[in-house]
């Protein structure tokens, strides 16, 4: 099972954001206690290939990173009840602006707090979301439906697999509650 953050890197180490870098990740968990648990070593030969290839320097705490030389963006994409104290560290980092991918936060509260903090400092926080009734996949639709025999598919990437045995790391990583979770993807 790969994550957000996973697929965040993958697309700037392919290019497909020509005008940004990679030039850190933060990982404590698969660079810490769970380097040799499920995932652990498949990470840790993906970064040693990163880090060789692209000059990608990985880490495990926010503030190992040297002071930056130009604006940082963060781009937080870690367990929800993680993001505030992430949110926090990337502002104490230097980072000036901050993706962050949905939900943000478990509570109402904790997100209102979060957009506070980072409105005292001045970072701008965009928020990660993607939705299939949102603008350029509806335009996308419409644009199908004038060319004759066009096809438009969308593929959800639910890792999950469609066992029993899945179910328990699938409700462990959406502790937040499956429903709120599923919530937030469908709801306008």
């Amino acid at each position: 099972n790969r994550g957000m953050g996973w697929y965040h890197a993958v697309q700037m180490l392919e290019g497909r954001c020509p005008s940004a870098s990679l030039d850190y990740i933060i990982e404590p968990w698969f660079l810490g206690p769970g380097a040799e648990g499920p995932g652990g070593p498949e990470f840790n030969a993906w970064a040693a290939e990163v880090a060789r290839s692209s000059g990608t320097a990985f880490g495990t705490a926010l503030s190992d990173l040297p002071a930056p030389a130009q604006p940082r963006v963060a781009l937080i994409s870690g367990r929800t009840a993680d993001n505030p104290k992430l949110l926090t560290e990337c502002i104490e980092a230097g980072c000036k602006c901050i993706y962050l991918e949905k939900p943000g936060a478990p509570t109402v509260t904790e997100l209102q707090g979060m957009k506070d903090e980072a409105e005292a400092a001045g970072i701008e926080v965009l928020m990660g979301y993607n939705k299939n009734v949102c603008k350029y996949v509806r335009n996308t639709r419409e644009f199908a439906q004038t060319v004759e025999g066009s096809h438009v598919t969308f593929v959800s990437n639910n890792a999950y697999e469609n066992t029993p045995e899945s179910l328990g790391e699938c409700f462990e990583r959406n502790a937040e509650g499956m429903l709120k979770n599923m919530a937030i993807h469908e709801l306008a």
